[in-house]
């Protein structure tokens, strides 16, 4: 079977791009007076479109709710529930609605350009949310309605009609098909969402490529392009909640708006977690976090990508709490976290008894596919096992109940490697270093039993599950140490595990190197943290000046140098340029003190000595690696004062 990613985007006949795109757009925002008032009179989206069957509720409700216990008794009376309590308000189209709408579609005029950024897109495997087919059928049906409004009846007529569109439901029953429910957003139903969903492609792949690459030689340089999509992609989101629509399109447009704006700001701006808590709080407003998130008369592939959409956001959720240090929005104790078929996109489109041919063999194998390329859902299903046991971590590591410390990280810990047995065969036992030996050697080195080569999709995908294992045991030795003051041997080994694993990743990044996004990342999330605590005891041992220190110095100091240019070359237009330039000035400040000066006198301390960090003022009890950072930024090395309290 041929893979998602190696085939290209549809393609259509479609419109030359305006000649004047921005002057263009600016003449058809502004229409005659008389003609806008005709746009306004367009009937209600109730007389345009019937729906084809009863549209789902949107706004749960919980069983202890007044709502739900007046619904029991009408229920038992057969009088039929009122959904008013819960449905979204609609606005009135307005001058200014028709004017943003015009302003997006100006954008999409030049629709070659916009095939080609989702052509090298999905150039890197499956859709991350959505199925990739998906994107392929609103395209298609995009590019003619462009083509007829612009040579006619102008731009505020098709914005006036999509923003009717987008307040009809998305209905489908139990036969509708997924090329049949993508089409409903399309063409002449064209949505907000649908458009949305479209350009917060253009803004992931700006995001992820480098400036240099040759997709931006044009009309666009990256910083541009993202920066623009970001803006458009707002003003579909608003004009599709002021239409009423709260649906599976609009939750996967306001994830990849938080992604496109962490992009941009970087994990740690306030507007990134504004952003995620609205993603969160319309998953679960449409039910998703519930184990009845599909009924029998849901489509397979609606009911999967119900599962598939929950499980990236819970997923998220508890990666933002652990770097960010802060208390998860989604919980499993009041969630069901589905794990998501390992099946591609392409199998999606399969006819239902082929389908259910392969999901019987999926079955039989234990859940996992044995041949081929590993779709994204094979990768985030063999994460799937550790998304409630990160939301454990974090009760270790910043709850504030009293738990028995001991026995909740031997609980995890015993989980974890419960974890990794149950890992698919093509990346069970795998030691990530050794793959990345490997692909430096070899970079069409196979993926094991698979027949196929390594992408780098898949390597990231793999980089990410051992990060976040190691990642993993470093919290949990902080956690120990923090509370305990116990040696600090086990937290400096997992700190030099974490940093090991980025430095080799490092060694292949002209292989990563359209995923500049994620290696960044890779730098500020987990490299800067565990540098900053090698450092810091590295510093506090030459303080103390222990001859039979064991410690290695001088490994640890060529691992730092090493990390040094890396995080150099992260440029200022990186969303997390920020943290890891502080990361960076923290490092070079504690290098140059080691490398500048002699070892100082030998200090006496009682009791145990080489604890760097029994202070709660000495960077591992702070809670989160940011305010770690700042703390070690600005530290003043050059007194013994930072030792007063040891």
């Amino acid at each position: 079977m041929t893979t998602a990613a190696s085939q290209p985007i549809l393609r259509l006949h479609t419109p030359k791009p305006l000649q004047h795109q921005s002057s263009a757009t600016r003449a058809e925002s502004v229409p005659p007076s008389g003609r806008l008032q005709e746009i306004l009179s367009v009937p209600s989206a109730g007389i345009l479109m019937e729906s084809a069957s009863t549209p789902r509720a949107v706004g749960y409700l919980g069983e202890i709710t007044s709502a739900a216990v007046v619904a029991e008794v009408n229920s038992s009376l057969g009088i039929p529930t009122h959904d008013g309590l819960i449905e979204p308000p609609k606005d009135r189209l307005t001058e200014d609605y028709i004017r943003s709408g015009v302003e997006v579609l100006g954008f999409l005029q030049d629709i070659e350009k916009i095939r080609e950024l989702l052509s090298r897109w999905f150039k890197f495997g499956d859709g991350f949310m959505l199925y990739r087919p998906l994107y392929e059928i609103w395209l298609e049906g995009l590019a003619p309605v462009l083509e007829d409004y612009s040579n006619g009846k102008g731009l505020e007529s098709l914005a006036a009609t999509i923003w009717c569109n987008t307040q009809c439901s998305l209905t489908c029953g139990k036969n509708t098909t997924l090329q049949e429910w993508a089409s409903a957003a399309t063409g002449d139903r064209l949505r907000w969402e649908t458009i949305g969903l479209l350009l917060s492609i253009i803004g992931l792949l700006s995001a992820s490529l480098p400036p240099w690459d040759t997709v931006f030689k044009g009309s666009y340089g990256r910083d541009d392009l993202m920066h623009t999509t970001l803006k458009l992609v707002e003003i579909c989101i608003d004009l599709s909640k002021r239409s009423g629509t709260r649906n599976e399109l609009l939750l996967c447009l306001l994830y990849e708006r938080t992604v496109i704006i962490s992009g941009i700001q970087g994990d740690t701006s306030s507007e990134v977690w504004e952003s995620y808590s609205g993603v969160c709080d319309v998953a679960i407003l449409l039910g998703l976090h519930l184990d009845s998130r599909a009924n029998s008369q849901t489509p397979f592939f609606l009911a999967e990508l119900r599962a598939r959409i929950f499980n990236v956001i819970f997923s998220m959720d508890k990666f933002q709490g652990t770097f960010l240090g802060r208390p998860p929005r989604l919980s499993y104790r009041y969630c069901h976290v589905p794990f998501p078929k390992d099946i591609t996109d392409e199998e999606m489109l399969l006819p239902w008894p082929e389908l259910q041919a392969r999901l019987a063999q999926l079955d039989a194998n234990g859940g996992w596919s044995k041949s081929g390329s590993v779709g994204r859902c094979g990768w985030r299903r063999a994460w799937s096992a550790r998304h409630e046991l990160r939301e454990d971590v974090l009760e270790v590591v910043i709850g504030t109940s009293n738990i028995d410390l001991e026995a909740s990280i031997r609980s995890i810990r015993a989980r974890e490697k419960e974890a990794s047995e149950s890992l698919p065969p093509f990346c069970r036992g795998l030691d990530p270093e050794d793959l990345l030996t490997r692909l430096k050697r070899d970079p069409t080195h196979h993926i094991p039993g698979r027949g196929v080569e390594w992408r780098p999709v898949d390597l990231l995908c793999f980089l990410s599950m051992h990060f976040g294992i190691r990642h993993t045991d470093f919290l949990l030795e902080r956690a120990i140490f923090n509370k305990t003051k116990c040696d600090s041997s086990r937290l400096i080994a997992s700190a030099k595990a974490v940093l090991k694993l980025v430095l080799k990743a490092h060694q292949v990044r002209d292989f990563l190197y359209e995923f500049q996004l994620d290696f960044t990342d890779m730098l500020a999330f987990y490299a800067v943290p565990v540098a900053g605590v090698l450092a810091i005891e590295m510093l506090k041992r030459d303080q103390l000046n222990d001859l039979c220190d064991t410690f290695p110095r001088s490994e640890t100091l060529q691992q730092l140098g090493v990390l040094v240019p890396a995080l150099e070359a992260v440029r200022p237009d990186e969303g997390n340029y920020k943290l890891c330039s502080m990361g960076l000035n923290a490092i070079r400040k504690v290098l140059d003190q080691l490398l500048s000066k002699p070892s100082g006198r030998p200090i006496a301390i009682d009791g145990h000595q080489g604890h760097a960090f029994e202070d709660a003022q000495f960077g591992v009890g702070i809670g989160n690696d940011a305010d770690f950072l700042q703390w070690l930024g600005n530290v003043d090395f050059d007194t013994n004062g930072w030792l007063d309290s040891l």
